[in-house]
This record gives C-alpha cells, structure tokens and sequence, in this order.
C-alpha cells in the first residue's frame, strides 16, 4: 500500500532533520532580510557619524540573504558646517561567494561602487575642510602593543567596478577649482590567494580631469613570487593651465597655456631587484610661458617625444624622437644692458634654480637619500631631435634712439644620436631666417638666410656656417652710442668653426660685403660726405664706400690670437679724410659722446692687449679702383687731395713684422689737387718692409700735384705754390735705420706747370711780391727736366747730387722793387722789410767806391776765410738748358712806377760743381750763353763763364743790347732827372768780372739815339738840365756815345753798383751848361692864359678876345699835328645863377622876336639879337605869355608894368634845374671846340671833358668863367 508525503516524511529521519534545517535557514533569511536593512543603516548612521564627526546618512539598504546581496543607497557624509554634503555615493554593491566559507577567506563575486562625489576644499596653506575628520580617526587609532606576525589575511576579489564618480577640489588658496568626472575603475580580479596568485589581473581605469580624457590598462600578478605588471596610460588634451597656479613662486615663469597628450605603457617586474620600464608618446601642444609681469618668454605648437624606453631604477632613458614643432622665444635686453631673464636681479646675477630656494619640499633629505642608497648615473640616449619653424624674437632696448627688433624665423634643427654620457660627436644641422621688425612688428626687409651644420662633443666641435644677403645696416642701432653713421651693405658668409680643447678656430672659406656704405646721421656741419668733397660716383650722403669686399681662406686662431688671410679683395672703396682747424679728424665728430665715467682701467687694458699682441699674416691683398680725398683745414691754407683709380696689390705681409722682413707691392693711382687739372698719376712697384722702415723699387710718377703741399712749407715762406706737377722713373731704396735714414734715387726726375704766385699778408713785403695783384705769378715755368738724377743720402756722410742733364722750358720769372728798394726775391724768405729810413732809395746809399771813367780801382776788403764744411752736400750738374724764358720787371722804387719785360730766353750752361777738381785750387766754371729780346724788340745776348755753385762767387760775362726803346725808362729819368722820356733808344755794351776774391770790374758803353725828354715833374727827387745835356751830348744825328768804367769789391758793405753807375750819369749830366730850348707852351705869348679861355658870367658864348686867342692855338695845333686838345668848360652854381637866369629871360625874349618875325612871314635863321629899341616891347609879349602870378587890378585884369617890374617879376619866378651850371660848362667846352674845327684843326684831335664847377677848385683858387685847355700827344 502506498505511502503518504507524511508518513515518509515521519519515517526519515535525516529528511526530517533536512527540512528543519531548510525551514530554519529560510526563517533565518526571512530575519535577515527584514532585519539587515535598517540595523545596518542605523549602525553606519550612528557609528559613522560618531567615527567621522560628520552626519552620515543613508538612503536605503538592500540585503538578500539567499543571493549573500548587499546594496546600499543613497550614502552621503556631510561637510564640517552640516550646510552640505562632502561625499555622496549613488549606489555600493556587494555580491559575496558561499565559498568564503570553505576558503575561510573572504571571496567576493563582486564589488560596485555608482557614482561616488567626493568634494573638497583647500582652505589655507596645509588646511583642507576635511583635517577634522583626519584629526578623529588619528585620536581613535589605539596604538597596538605588539605587531601580529603570520602570514597575512587571505581574500578574493573579483569584478570590482567604479562607476561615474567625480571630485570637485576646490582651491581657495590659488582661487582655482579642479573637476574630475567620469571616474570609471574596473578589476576584474584581484586575489592573494595561493590557487590564484599567479593569474594575470587586468584592471582599466578612466576618468575626465577638467574635462580631459584620461584612460588606462594594465596587466599583472601582484601577488606572485615574481610580481610583474604591464600598463597603458593615455590621455588627451590635458590642460596643464589650470595647474599653473601649483607651480611655485620661486619659479620665476608662469605657464599660460599647454594642453598635454600622452600615451605611455609601464611594465614593472620585481624578482631579486626591482625593474621598471616606461615606453610610448608624449606630447605638449599650444603651450605658452611668460613671466611673473605677463611678457611673453616662450611658447610652442607642438613637442612630440617618442620614449623608446626610460627605467629609471637604473637611470637609463632612451629617446627615438624629439620633434619641437614652432617653438617661439622671446629675448629682451632693457635699457640698462641687461638681459630679461626671469629670476635675474637688476644687478645681473644668475637666475636661481627652484631647489636653492625650495630644498625642503623638492628635493630628498640627507637621510633620505642615504636610506635610497646611491642614485644610479643617467644614461641618455636621443636618436633623432627636429625643431621646425622656430621663432626667436629679439629686442634691445640697450640701444641709441629706437630698440632693434629682429627675428630669426622659420628656424630649423635637426640632430642625431645624442648621447649623455657622449660616446660619440652629435650631427646636427639647422638653417633660418633673419628678419629685422619695425615698431608696430612686421618686417620691414627682405630675410638674410644662415644654414649650418657639423658635429660636435665634450672636448671637440666642427661647424660649418653659410650666411647670405644680411644688410649691415641692422647693426646701425648698436652702433647709434658709438658712431653718427649708418652702415650699408650685404654681408655674405661660408664659415667654419673648429674647437679642440680650448683651442677655436675660425675658418672663412669664402667672406663677402657688397654695397658698403657709411652713412652720418649727425648734424650737416659735422658730416661731409663724399659728394660734396668731390669723389667721382659716390652715392649721396655718405661718408665711406665700399664697392665689395670679398675674402677668400682666412683662419683664425683665437687661442693662438693669430689671423691667417689668404686672400683679400678690396674692390671700389671711397674714403674721405678731414682734418678740421682745430686739429680734430672728421671721425671724432662721428664719435658718440660717452657717457660712462672713465674706470681707470686703460692702462691695464694696453698692458694687457701688449702681452697678448695679435699676429697677422695676409697671403694675398688685392684693391681695385679706390678712390681717397684728403682735406686737411688744421692749416691757415686747406689742403685738398684727390686719390683716385687707387690699384694695390700686397703679398706675403705679415704683422707684427720681422726685423729685416719684406714684402712685394704693387701700388697705382691717379692723384689731384683742388684745382682743375688732368689728375697725375703714380706707381710703385717692389718690396717695403715695416720693421725697419724699408722701400725698394720702381716709382713711375706723372704730373703729381706737389702743390697740395704748400700748407706744409715753412711759414716764414712768403710765396703760394699754385701749381707744380712733379714727374720721376726710375728706383728708389729707403731704409730706416737705427742711425739715420740711408736713401738711394735713380732717374729722370721733372716738376712742369709750376706756377709760384707771392702769398698775401698785407703788409709792405707782400705789396712788393704780389704787384699789387693776387693773381700775377712770382714764378713759373712749363717743364723742368732732370735727366740722370742721381741722389745718395747715408748716415755720417754728406748728400750727394748728380744731375746728367737740365732742361728749363717756358719759364718766367717776376722780378719786383719794392718801395723800400728792397727786390722782392729777397723777401721770399720772410726777411723783414727795411726800416722806413732806409727807403729813400739806392741812389742815396753812401759809398766809398771810386767810379771813374778811365778804370780807377777802388779799395776792396778781403773776405773772411771759411773752413770748409765736410757734411756739405757734393752736386753736380751737368748741362743746363734754358728755353723759352721770360722776365718781367717792374720797379716800384720810382714814382710813376716802371715795368720792362725781357722775353725769348734762350741759351745753355755747361757742366758745374760744388766741388773743386782734385788738386785744383779754383772751381771749374761753366760756359754760360743766353740771349733773348727786352721789350719785345731789343736783342739781348749774354756769354761768358760763371758757376753758380762756387763759394765765393765767381764769374766773367759779358751781356750786348740793341735798341732798346726809352719812354717806358721814364720813371726812373723823373726820379733821378726830374723829366721823363719822350722818345730815344739803347744800345749798351757791358761787361763784367768778378774773381775768387770779390773784385768787380765793369765796363759799361751806352749809345742814345733821338733822346727826348718831357716837361720837368714838379715833386720830383731831383732837378737836372737834361734837355741840354741831350742837346750837348747828341751829335748830328741825334746820337749820344757813352762809356762808363766802373770797379769795387763786392765784399764791401757800402758798395752798390746800382748807385755807382747813377752817381756817374748824375755828375756827366751836371756838367753841362744850360741853353734856352724851344717848346710848344712858348707858342702861346702871354704864359698861363693861353691854358684857358675865358667867358661872361652866365654865357657860353665866345667874345672877340676868346676867339683871337682860340686863333693862335688853332695854328699851333696845325704845325704840331703830333699833338691833341681836351677842352673842359667851367662854371659856378652859386655866383653864376642870376647870370644863367638873364641869359635864359634873353633866350626868351629872343624867342618872341623869332615868334613875330614867323608871324609876319620873315625867315627866323636871321634872327640872331634883339635890338635895344624893341627888347620892351618883345618883354611886354613875353611877360603876357609867361605862366607867373600877375598883379590884377579892381576888375581882375593884369596890370601894366613898367619893364624894370616885369624883368624882376620874370626872373623872380624864372626855375632853373639843379644841372644848369654843370650844362653851361659843358655848353662852353663845345662852343670852344667847335670854334676850333672851324678853324680847320681835325676834330678826331678835339675832345670835349666833362663840365665842371668851381666847387670842383680848391678854395683858395681865384676863379672866373672859363673853359680849360689840355695837350696831349697822340
């Protein structure tokens, strides 16, 4: 029989003790279920809140005992105050295993945290809202007595999940507030224990930091013997400007802006020693860095580091790639000179590092270090680093005037393997832009381009740089303190830079400035610029040219101080050079007044500088079209030079110089002075040595402008050198040596165009030199020749002079004496002009020389012996040929002054010396032979012996003249004669001798053909009855023949061979007996009246006695055709005007008559006077008519006069003009001239001067009306 549930139920007894047990534990659920809720709510309620201090509540608790379930919502610990809540959680969930029991180790499926907030608040430095909870849980901590030992607790975690949490921190100290959100953390396993320890955990972590994704996954075993653990990090667009406030104050730049990417994988293994490894990419984009005062420093687009791999336990970081992506910095220098460097005081010193003024909080203690042990020495590896389009800004505020702004843009490096420790030289190689800005940061040129690259380590260097198309005007701020100047040009450059050690080498493979210029900003007074000095093509405004310069091979020792030129090419510079009166260059007044106080340092400074002397050594200078103008005002005459077409080629130079050392040159030019002339031209070419001083070569020079050294002459020089143009070929050897200079000239030497005017002092000297006129020339001459011109000049022994040959051409001579008697080639060298007294002329000078006609000698004085000089020079000469030459001479000494020219110079003087002939007690004199013309007609021969280099002087010449004509001697016949010449010519023969000893003798034989001499000159010197000499003397023929002996020692001070030969012609002249002689002033009988003729006061018109005296000068006009007239009429303003006034009411009454006479139909030419018996009645008509106030009568008619009145009233009101006595002068000089044409005297011998009045007289004169008569020859 079947059984029932019951009875089966009753008859089993483990199924009965089953399901008591089932129902227990589901009883014991259903408590659990009901109870758990609220007894844990309220237990984490009360216990929390009395553990934390802080009310901590929960909204729900869910417990499901079956499934071992617990949640738990709605959590929440409020903030200090209570006002808030600090940290909510939406959800905690936790899902525990049964085998927990069996494990005896806690074993959870899963753990579940949703949407934790978390909020805190940084309230002071080290104060945060939640340091009261911090405080209570550390006074609740109970310190242990003794530390459990064991092994530790065993668990089991698995599907541990963070969802959607945050954290707002909220910074009150900085003012900044930090979000995260969107905190994701899973871990899908995590567990100690020993079945599990070697399963990999894999746990993922992602959150939003301030709204940047980060994200990371790992793998590892942390629990195993040997831990190991791989993660990944990422993150992107990390804004790193919220945190810039955590960056300490000690730092002195402040972070603006940077966003940071990163994905990087971290493995860690840890077995006998720990090990660390990080891989992958960071990256920082738009970061930008300033300053505390918010200036810009720095900033990037991008910086990409792709990290092969860094383990930094074993200080190992290896870089593949660093790529910098349009770094920008700025560089500012402030008007004081300093740079802006961030952390640097005022005074310059160094920025400090953060850890000097941060130890404490950025850097390990001592202990601590000493527990790390010995930090491992870092291994840095960079494969590869590229930098592309950098920017670096710089501005000098240091500056004169506006700040200098450039840019190097579009920068590109790029550089491999890199290592720290350097095991090997870095490559690197780079180019950019320079960029000059403007003031409101654009560009205002053109970039200059520098590309470079090379190699480089600890111990050595090599670069290699190109710079192309740089404007050297960018340096002109810098040079705005120094220099009143722009400078101009391009600068191209092939560099090269070598360092080994200490040592630096520079080398310039190929260097080069083209369109150089020199431009003065200062002031027009300070600048003159090469224009206005005349340079031919010089560009405006500028001081200094330079076409190009180009070098070639140039090394640079710096170490060494050493410089190495292989070539250098100067091609088109222009230089002008000033010196101002007062001494000062033209570059001083470019020179920028400094305004640093001298620091006593100079002395130093050349010390210094002349125990670390510079060497140089120039392979190769080549200069091409130069150009150089020198003006040099510090004189009281400027001197002007003018270098053009300026070629030099130099080789082998080296400086400082070796004793003895030479080197080739080759020098050419063209040179002028100020004026207008075709410029010279000069060429060297040989060696030169500057230690000692050494020329040796070839000099080929034409037409150089000696002139421009007039301002350097002697100042006692009294003449002006206008113009001479010097002319050698041949060689010349100079060598400076510690004795004295040894000098050696060979060649034809020449000095043309020379033009020696007198200079003007304003004194008497300067009056006898210059004529009167500035203009006239002293000397000149058109060429002189020096052919075989020999010159030797030794320390100890005396300068020798050999000249094979001389040619004067076209020369000219001014020969002048002075007023004071004195010839003006005597002053040339400012010898003082002759006291007044002794002005009185040669003639009045004493003399004991006897001059007689039949050759008496005098006494003579001997000369004084001199011993001879053995360092006086040795000349010599060879022929001498004299061309062309001419002198003119005018005497000042006479009064009217005199002047004679001698012209067609022609003649030759053979060889002469300054030395004797061996054995030879006399010089050796030389065959003289000139001739030429005085007065362009006179021949002029001269032969003899004469050698102008003897001492005493010696000479035998004898000179001839033919016909030469006397009127232009007439000065010197009034001064000494008291006439002067009317006619005659001169013949002379004369000789003269002079020996060794000084005695003259002179032979002096005149012949005068038709002498005539003129009326006496009052005021003359002297008086003498020359006519009647003339008449005594002359045979015939009209011939006088005169001999005049004469001797004298020349060394007697009181001979004068000028006063001899007057005294004799004076005493010939004297002696003859005085004879009427007939003139033309004897025509007229009656004496001084027939000088004038006279006039009635008023009138121009001839009276009888005028006309018959004007009769006998018409016929001695006639006989003497030779002769001509000048009349001058006179009259007087004041005693004539009522004369002039009748005669005018005369010409009226006249003009009346004349008008009746037309009236009545008569012929007025025979109207000529008016009759006594009508002059009434034509007054009558003539007052009618005259526009006068007229007396009027009751009716208002004109009275009647009686004539007396009329005449009176008519003269009364009769104006006369202010020239009506200069007009009846002149009337009266025309009437007498004409009367004379009507007596047949020619009228082109009649002339007619300018009327004058008796105010024109002396005072004392007695004057009448009258017209003058002057004589003069034709």
């Amino acid at each position: 029989m079947s059984r029932t549930p019951l009875a089966i139920f009753r008859s089993h007894k483990w199924l009965r003790r089953i399901t008591w047990l089932a129902l227990a534990v589901v009883l014991l659920g259903v408590i659990l279920w009901l109870a758990v809720p609220p007894l844990l709510r309220s237990s984490v309620e009360r216990y929390g809140s009395e553990f934390l201090g802080r009310a901590v509540k929960v909204g729900e608790v869910r417990f499901k005992p079956w499934a071992l379930q617990l949640s738990v919502h709605d959590v929440s610990i409020a903030s200090a105050d209570g006002a808030s809540r600090q940290v909510e959680i939406g959800r905690i969930y936790i899902d525990a295993a049964a085998q927990s029991l069996l494990r005896l180790a806690p074993v959870l499926d899963a753990i579940e945290v949703d949407t934790p907030k978390l909020r805190v608040a940084h309230l002071a430095q080290g104060q945060f809202d939640f340091d009261d909870v911090l405080k209570r849980i550390a006074e609740r901590a109970k310190p242990k007595d003794e530390e459990k030992t064991g092994e530790p607790q065993r668990f089991a975690l698995y599907n541990i999940v963070l969802r959607g949490g945050s954290v707002e921190f909220d910074d009150r100290v900085v003012g900044r507030k930090q979000s995260l959100d969107k905190l994701d953390l899973s871990i899908p396993f995590l567990s100690n224990l020993n079945a599990d320890r070697e399963v990999k955990v894999t746990p993922r972590l992602a959150f939003a930091l301030n709204g940047s994704p980060f994200e990371s996954v790992a793998q590892a075993t942390p629990f195993a013997d040997t831990r190991q653990a791989d993660a990944s990090f990422r993150i992107d667009g990390f804004d790193l400007a919220p945190f810039a406030v955590y960056i300490p104050k000690s730092v002195p730049v402040q972070l603006n802006a940077g966003l940071l990417d990163a994905d990087l994988r971290l493995a860690f293994e840890q077995k006998d020693t720990a090990k660390v490894g990080v891989s992958g990419k960071l990256a920082l984009r738009e970061v930008k860095v300033s300053d505390v005062g918010a200036k810009e420093l720095a900033s990037f687009d991008r910086l990409d580091v792709a990290l092969a791999d860094m383990q930094p336990l074993k200080g190992v970081v290896h870089v593949a790639s660093l790529r910098w992506d349009k770094p920008r910095f700025a560089l500012r220098r402030d008007k004081s000179g300093q740079l802006e460097i961030p952390g640097m005081a005022a005074s310059g010193e160094k920025p400090r590092r953060a850890r000097e003024t941060n130890a404490p909080a950025s850097g390990p203690s001592k202990s601590a270090a000493g527990k790390a042990g010995v930090q491992p020495e870092w291994n840095v590896q960079v494969d590869q680093v590229g930098l592309r389009n950098g920017v670096i800004d710089w501005r000098d505020e240091a500056v004169t005037g506006e700040p200098a702004h450039f840019n190097l843009q579009n920068l590109q490096l790029d550089a491999r393997a890199i290592h720290w420790p350097m095991k090997q030289p870095v490559q690197f190689n780079g180019k950019t832009e320079i960029t000059p800005l403007n003031a409101s940061g654009g560009a205002v040129k053109n970039p200059a381009t520098l590309g470079f690259e090379g190699s480089a380590d600890l111990e050595q260097a090599k670069v290699a740089a190109s710079l192309r198309g740089l404007p050297l005007d960018w340096a002109t701020p810098y040079l705005a303190g120094i220099v009143a100047a722009r400078v101009g040009g391009q600068l191209d450059l092939d560099l090269g830079l070598a360092r080994n050690g200490e040592r630096l080498i520079a080398n310039i493979g190929q260097g080069s400035i083209k369109d150089a210029a020199l431009t003065c900003t200062a002031s027009a007074e300070r600048c003159r610029t090469l224009v206005a000095a005349g340079v031919p093509g010089a560009r405006r405004d500028t001081l200094i040219e330079l076409g190009a310069l180009e070098l070639q091979n140039t090394l640079v020792d710096l170490s060494r101080r050493n410089v190495s030129l292989g070539k250098l090419s100067l091609v088109q510079p222009r230089v002008y050079v000033e010196r101002a009166q007062d001494g000062r260059l033209m570059y001083e007044d470019w020179l920028v007044a400094s305004k640093t106080a001298p620091d006593g340092s100079g002395d130093k400074k050349d010390q210094a500088a002349a125990e670390s002397a510079w060497t140089v050594v120039l392979g190769e200078v080549d200069l091409k079209d130069g150009a150089v103008v020198v003006r040099d005002a510090a004189n009281a005459q400027p001197m002007l030079l003018r270098v053009n077409a300026l070629q030099a080629q130099v080789r082998d130079f080296s400086f400082p110089s070796k004793k003895g050392g030479v080197f080739p040159v080759q020098v050419s030019a063209r040179i002028a002075g100020s004026g207008r002339a075709e410029p010279g031209s000069l060429r060297y070419e040989g060696h030169a040595g500057l230690e000692p001083l050494t020329l040796n070569g070839k000099v080929q020079a034409t037409a150089l402008p000696l002139q421009v050294a007039q301002p350097y002459l002697p100042k006692d020089l009294n003449v002006r050198l206008v113009r001479a143009d010097g002319s050698f070929n041949g060689d010349v050897k100079l060598l400076m040596g510690d004795k004295g200079p040894t000098a050696s000239v060979k060649g034809n030497a020449g000095l043309d165009d020379v033009r020696v005017r007198a200079a003007r002092t304003g004194g008497a000297q300067d009056r006898g030199l210059a004529s009167g006129r500035d203009a006239e020339d002293l000397l000149n001459w058109k060429a002189l020749a020096l052919k075989g011109l020999a010159v030797e000049m030794a320390p100890g022994k005396p300068l020798a002079l050999d000249v094979a040959e001389t040619t004067l051409s076209d020369f000219f001579a001014r020969v002048i004496v002075q007023e004071n008697g004195r010839i003006n080639l005597q002053d040339i060298q400012g010898q003082p002009v002759a006291a007044e007294g002794d002005a009185k002329g040669a003639g009045d000078k004493k003399t004991d020389a006897a001059a007689t006609r039949g050759g008496k000698q005098v006494a003579q004085v001997a000369p004084p012996a001199q011993a001879p000089d053995p360092m006086a020079p040795v000349i010599r000469f060879g022929p001498v040929n004299l061309v062309r030459g001419a002198m003119y001479f005018t005497d000042h000494f006479v009064k009217p002054n005199y002047s004679t020219d001698l012209t067609e110079l022609n003649g030759r003087l053979s060889a002469f010396s300054s030395v004797r002939p061996a054995g030879a007690e006399s010089f050796d004199m030389a065959d003289l032979q000139l001739s030429g013309k005085a007065e362009g007609t006179a021949a002029v021969d001269v032969s003899g012996k004469i050698n102008p280099l003897a001492k005493p002087l010696a000479l035998d010449v004898k000179a001839r003249m033919r016909d030469l004509e006397l009127p232009p001697l007439s000065p010197y016949s009034i001064k000494y004669a008291g006439h002067g010449i009317e006619r005659g010519k001169l013949s002379m023969d004369v000789a003269y001798k002079i020996d060794p000893s000084g005695q003259l003798t002179a032979s002096n034989k005149l012949i005068l053909k038709q002498l005539a001499f003129g009326e006496e000159v009052k005021g003359a010197p002297a008086s003498l009855p020359v006519r009647l000499a003339v008449a005594l003397l002359a045979d015939r023929n009209g011939v006088i023949d005169v001999d005049l002996p004469i001797s004298g020692s020349l060394n007697d001070p009181e001979f004068s061979l000028g006063g001899v030969i007057l005294k004799v012609i004076g005493n010939l002249i004297m002696k003859a007996v005085t004879a009427p002689f007939s003139l033309l002033a004897g025509a007229f009988s009656g004496g001084d009246e027939q000088g004038s003729v006279p006039f009635d006061a008023g009138s121009a018109a001839l009276n009888k006695s005028a006309q018959e005296q004007l009769d006998k000068v018409a016929k001695a006009l006639t006989d003497r055709p030779a002769l001509k007239m000048t009349v001058v009429g006179w009259a007087d303003a004041e005693s004539e005007k009522a004369a002039i006034k009748r005669e005018r009411l005369n010409a009226m009454v006249l003009a009346q008559k004349r008008r009746k006479v037309s009236r009545d139909g008569g012929d007025t030419k025979d109207v000529v006077a008016v009759a006594p018996g009508e002059y009434a009645e034509l007054l009558k008509e003539t007052y009618k008519r005259a526009d006068v106030k007229k007396p009027r009568n009751m009716v208002g008619l004109a009275k009647d006069l009686p004539t007396a009145e009329m005449e009176a009233l008519l003269l009364e009101n009769l104006q006369l003009q202010d020239n009506a006595a200069q007009e009846l002068a002149l009337q009266r000089g025309v009437a007498v001239r004409d009367y004379l044409a009507s007596q047949n005297v020619p009228i082109d011998r009649l002339f007619v001067g300018a009327g004058k009045l008796q105010g024109d007289q002396a005072a004392d004169t007695k004057w009448s009306p009258k017209a003058e008569l002057k004589l003069a020859t034709q």
